[in-house]
């Protein structure tokens, strides 16, 4: 079948002038008409849906081209795949690490304005908070979960007429791996003033027993002397 410029623009949902740019390419071979009109056949259109494809997975011209000039050796394709595939995931670091930023720069602003220092500090906060503060509050929910099990098979075996002292060494157990995971946990946390936007730790047992929120905690800030809820970041020892 013969197509025009227009009809197999149509049939591939492009427009007329990106079927002359792959052509001014050399990615498309039309023949000329004596009326100098360019003609495709169905050759043509099975490249430009492949050429149209391999654009929607991110592969540059000169990669298509490549492809579409090795098409019988799959080789390339496989080296190709490999990078777009670690530039797609690089991509979606840094997207996330903006909507993470994004969101941080929200929290702020229920407390204060913004200014340059908050705003900096969004920017930091997306590029080293999220994954790392998202991986200690994993590590706490795995220990406080194991210790919740260790509870319940003492429970099943001091119901099953086990001894007493089972049920004083597991509380005691218990109270052990929670201490240990939740001072662990506070050794990597600071917080952020949303009012004079002051990175600091609190005492120990102020941060225990403060009001929290999934991402925020209620403290006396020891800078301005302020008391709201405080943004939690990641810190080192």
């Amino acid at each position: 079948m013969i197509y025009t410029s227009g009809q197999l623009a149509k049939r591939c949902r492009v427009s007329v002038r990106t079927v002359q740019y792959y052509d001014q390419q050399g990615l498309l071979h039309a023949t000329r008409t004596s009326t100098n009109q360019r003609q495709y056949q169905d050759a043509d259109l099975a490249r430009l849906q492949q050429i149209l494809a391999y654009q929607q997975l991110g592969f540059a011209l000169k990669d298509i081209r490549q492809l579409l000039n090795n098409d019988n050796d799959p080789a390339p394709l496989r080296v190709l795949i490999n990078q777009q595939r670690e530039k797609a995931a690089s991509d979606r670091q840094r997207a996330q690490a903006q909507i993470d930023s994004l969101n941080f720069l929200e929290k702020q602003l229920a407390d204060s304005r913004v200014t340059a220092t908050s705003l900096k500090k969004s920017i930091l906060y997306g590029q080293r908070q999220p994954s790392k503060l998202r991986q200690l509050r994993r590590t706490l929910l795995v220990w406080l979960v194991l210790i919740e099990l260790l509870l319940w098979s003492l429970a099943t075996l001091i119901w099953r007429g086990a001894s007493t002292w089972w049920a004083l060494l597991g509380i005691l157990l218990s109270v052990l791996v929670a201490t240990i995971a939740i001072t662990g946990y506070y050794r990597h946390v600071s917080y952020l003033c949303p009012h004079c936007q002051a990175e600091f730790t609190p005492a120990f047992r102020h941060w225990l027993w403060a009001a929290h929120t999934p991402n925020t905690r209620k403290l006396a800030c020891p800078h301005c002397q302020q008391k709201s809820y405080c943004i939690e970041e990641y810190r080192s020892r």
